[in-house]
């Protein structure tokens, strides 16, 4: 390994690191621009005794997260999230990670991510329906209930009621509060003390998760049912969704280790099982867990920030509208507009609202940072960055960046031209990750984001309510603190 030139990148200095530690806890997203603004593409500071290096060019962050990806796991937030996710595709890591992946990567292939924009619409549809005109709202709320219910439906082939959503939306946001307090580097200790009410508070609303998913996973294994006879075929139903999947993939693993047992080899079935890991009940939880909360609400953030920069720019507003009258428009009836639903082939046709959810994106990444843990020595430009040392990238700095970026903090949709995005490097724009572990999800996020915009927008023109502090809540995604309430206006002449 060749030898670094200077012992650290610029950075600021580890005399002030109870500052620096403050002001990374208050607002972490203006202390890493701020780092990038000053140090320029590499940034070393310490928390602690730790070494973090902020990553600030999208060459390099290709290299870690593509070419060299071997050498990092996880970073150390998402091995806090463990206490919530478990084990499943966001958190694992090797042969785990790779064996689920397999699993569920057939549920997000092109053809049938189509085949959800239906459940898209229909559930965004009968939202809007639920509205009353004038009435004020938390936008956010209303976005993570409905992406809560399109992707129990797209994925499970479930329908969450009322009551469970609620109570599920209300656990995960006691959840998410207690880890974003516990990614302090020595939040840990916090876990200690089960007197602390937050503490307590943490602990029942995983419990509440955990019987709305455990329930779900019960019900479900008495649609699937095998013979008592070792080694035989499966009688399964025809349901072709996640739980389904993991739950057959636990029975497949059942019958593998009977197989063995036995030494009774079938040799079409131990070849269909012989790549599984075995999968038990909490695998199956951790992966529902997980794409339950990763699947909505990281689309429910990005719409929900869309439509607080809609609200503040009318030229904006008129031309999305515009773009869905021209497309959904079937007649008007005096002052009353009359829409169709939009389709999954209207999806390509809406080329305004697409630059405007890309934009809302670039300002507000759903994924606003990631970090890695550097496994062995690793040489970044002129530097050498220990084994054992924290890797920082931030979406958020990057979509900020002058250098890729004509006046960053301005939202301007008409920036994403074919030709702009042709000449951007390639990491210089992931607002939902990227390398060879990105998300599994991104371009049902895309499409489901699209059609849900252009559903809401022929109903509604959503109007912010003034004199709110509009605050940016960065944990593991970019939720608006407090959420954003808004006024409902049906859509008229």
């Amino acid at each position: 390994m060749p030898k670094a030139i200077l012992d650290f990148p610029p950075g600021p200095s580890s005399k002030f690191s109870l500052r620096l530690l403050r002001q990374l806890s208050k607002d972490p997203i203006k202390t890493l621009s701020d780092f990038a603004q000053s140090y320029g593409e590499i940034t070393h500071f310490k928390v602690g005794n730790g070494h973090v290096y902020l990553i600030n060019n999208p060459d390099y962050i290709e290299k870690i997260l593509i070419y060299n990806h071997k050498n990092f796991k996880k970073g150390k937030r998402l091995q806090t999230a463990k206490r919530l996710l478990g084990e499943g595709l966001v958190t694992s890591e090797g042969e785990k990670h790779d064996s689920q992946r397999k699993i569920i990567h057939p549920l997000f292939l092109p053809k049938r991510i189509a085949s959800y924009g239906q459940i898209v619409v229909d559930k965004t549809s009968l939202m809007c329906k639920e509205w009353e005109d004038g009435s004020i709202m938390d936008i956010h709320k209303e976005m993570m209930n409905v992406t809560l219910r399109i992707i129990c439906k797209s994925i499970m082939n479930y329908e969450i009621d009322s009551e469970e959503a609620s109570k599920f939306s209300s656990a995960l946001e006691v959840s998410k509060k207690y880890f974003k307090r516990l990614q302090h580097p020595i939040g840990h200790i916090l876990d200690h003390f089960e007197i602390l009410p937050e503490v307590s508070k943490s602990r029942e609303s995983i419990k509440t998760l955990d019987s709305i998913v455990y329930q779900l996973i019960e019900d479900r294994k008495k649609n699937i049912s095998t013979d008592n006879g070792v080694g035989s075929s499966r009688q399964v139903d025809q349901e072709d969704d996640l739980l389904s999947r993991l739950i057959q993939a636990q029975l497949l693993s059942t019958i593998r280790s009977k197989v063995e047992q036995n030494n009774e080899f079938d040799k079409h079935q131990t070849n269909a099982i012989s790549d599984l890991n075995p999968m038990t009940d909490q695998q199956i939880r951790d992966n529902i867990i997980t794409m339950l909360i990763a699947g909505h609400e990281t689309t429910s953030n990005a719409v929900t920030w869309t439509y607080y920069l809609i609200s503040q720019h009318p030229e904006v507003e008129q031309k999305m509208f515009e773009e869905i009258d021209s497309l959904l428009l079937k007649n008007s009836d005096g002052k009353k507009k009359i829409y169709g639903n939009p389709s999954i082939k209207d999806l390509p046709k809406f080329k305004y609202i697409e630059k405007i959810f890309r934009e809302s994106m670039r300002i507000y990444p759903p994924v606003w940072s990631i970090g890695r843990l550097v496994e062995e020595d690793y040489l970044i430009d002129k530097y050498t960055i220990p084994k054992g040392s924290s890797i920082l990238m931030s979406q958020y700095v990057m979509h900020h960046d002058s250098r890729y970026y004509d006046n960053p903090s301005e939202f301007n949709p008409d920036r994403w031209t074919d030709e702009f995005k042709r000449h951007l490097p390639r990491f210089s724009y992931f607002p939902f990750g990227g390398g060879l572990r990105g998300c599994i999800g991104e371009s049902f996020a895309w499409q489901e984001g699209i059609l849900l915009i252009a559903t809401v927008s022929s109903y509604w023109k959503l109007e912010l309510i003034p004199d709110q502090k509009i605050r940016m809540d960065p944990g593991i995604t970019l939720n608006p603190k407090n959420g954003i309430k808004m006024k409902s206006s049906i859509r008229s002449t």
